[in-house]
């Protein structure tokens, strides 16, 4: 049965009308206060100017501390400097010269440049050749080069090599280098010292008494003369520089180098690379360790988040529960409990709380190998670090095999260990370290082992 619906109009509109005494916004209800008039809008602020955004988003960048900064004082960067410098390289190729040179005229000018010394009854008492002295010290001047240079091959060719150093190689090869360095440091020292005598031999050659005998090529005179005040010009200022930075600078150094480290350390756990370990930071942070746990952990489920807040609330929030602290303020914090002796003590139990987010003590203790593969994972997710560079560090520096345990006290290392001859101290701070664009210096100095 259909149904008839007759058509309605609407009701009436109630509200002002047209003719509403509104002044010239007629048809505006003045109880409408939210509504906006074009009297009112000239009232109000004005919006903020187009490039006005722009300059105070910069701004708020250019507020935030650089985490990436120089830390390196002007020491650092002289060393640096002069150790990738063209300069390093013509010292060495001078040196070269000047031994085969002086080799050379030796063998030219033997017995031709003498000076004898007689006693009372006319005996020889004292002798002085100069081309056999100089035959000897650019004998040992070439063989100084000449171990340098087989010393820098020997250390590139270990820079390329695709296998890795077995634990029980480890100590013979620590021992074989310090054999190396100190045989490096005798024939520095025995260079130094003959270069010494030769010039005094040459610059008091002429002063005789009547009871010497002297007779000398003007020739190999005037030359061994002029090069070795350009020999004693280029060695002493070197030398000056080698002793320098073994008794003065590397004592120094190892804090700075520890400085280097807890930065890395510190930059691990600041997320946004602010400067600023917050809050916000810890989310961040367990989240990646929480991806860790996933890729190559052992823990079936995360840790807990009490116990993760707890970890944050002991070891890196200093100032207090759940309060940010700066980059510079923890490294402070870490300089100030710093002790050589038992640093490690100290440090294992925050390293260890760190590892527990993504393994258990129980999956250490099995000494499991930690592969390439996994490794790669490791870094690539905790810090997005480049693949190539993290093989190549784990070929070179990490020992097979390499387990979650060894790998926590490589950690361990590196917020306890200062001293940078050591292998075992630089893993991990090679890890986080760009890689260099040109091989180091191995002679005398420890930015051979990347500080």
């Amino acid at each position: 049965m259909s149904k008839v619906v007759y058509p309605m109009s609407p009701p009436e509109y109630s509200g002002p009308g047209p003719s509403f005494d509104g002044g010239a916004n007629y048809g505006i209800n003045p109880g409408a206060v939210e509504i906006m008039t074009p009297d009112r809008i000239d009232d109000t602020t004005p919006p903020p100017a187009y490039d006005s955004i722009f300059v105070s988003e910069q701004n708020s960048r250019q507020s935030k501390p650089n985490v990436h900064h120089d830390d390196r004082n002007l020491w650092e960067k002289v060393h640096e400097w002069f150790e990738f410098s063209i300069l390093q390289q013509i010292i060495w190729l001078g040196a070269f010269v000047f031994a085969i040179t002086y080799i050379s005229f030796g063998l030219k000018y033997a017995g031709q440049c003498f000076r004898k010394k007689y006693d009372g009854n006319g005996k020889t008492i004292e002798e002085e050749d100069l081309p056999s002295f100089m035959k000897a010290e650019g004998g040992v001047l070439c063989a100084l080069v000449l171990y340098v240079f087989c010393w820098r091959l020997i250390f590139i060719c270990d820079r390329k090599r695709t296998h890795r150093i077995n634990k029980a190689d480890l100590e013979g090869r620590k021992k074989c280098g310090g054999y190396l360095f100190f045989f490096c440091c005798g024939l520095c020292f025995a260079t130094f010292v003959l270069c010494i005598v030769g010039a005094t031999k040459v610059f008091q050659f002429h002063d005789v008494t009547k009871n010497h005998t002297l007779k000398c090529n003007d020739e190999f005179y005037n030359f061994y003369h002029d090069t070795k005040i350009g020999q004693m010009a280029i060695l002493i200022p070197y030398a000056v520089y080698i002793i320098v930075s073994m008794f003065i600078v590397i004592p120094k150094a190892k804090n700075w180098f520890m400085r280097h480290k807890w930065h890395q350390w510190a930059s691990l756990l600041d997320a946004d690379q602010d400067g600023i370990i917050s809050f916000d930071d810890m989310k961040k942070t367990n989240n990646t360790l929480e991806q860790l746990r996933l890729a190559v952990g052992d823990r079936r489920t995360a840790l807990n988040a009490d116990a993760q807040e707890k970890w944050w609330d002991d070891h890196i929030f200093k100032r207090g529960a759940n309060k940010h602290i700066s980059v510079e303020d923890y490294v402070a914090y870490l300089e100030g409990i710093y002790n050589p002796c038992d640093m490690g003590n100290k440090m294992r139990p925050v390293i260890t709380g760190f590892f527990n987010f993504f393994s258990t003590p129980d999956f250490r203790k099995k000494n499991c190998i930690l592969a390439e593969e996994d490794f790669i994972k490791f870094w690539t997710i905790l810090k997005n670090v480049d693949k190539v560079h993290c093989r190549n560090v784990y070929i070179r520096h990490f020992l097979n095999p390499t387990t979650m345990e060894s790998f926590l006290g490589d950690f361990v290392a590196l917020v306890s260990s200062n001293d940078f001859f050591d292998e075992n101290t630089i893993r991990v701070h090679t890890v986080l370290k760009p890689p260099r664009s040109s091989p180091c210096d191995t002679i005398c100095h420890p930015s051979c082992c990347g500080v």
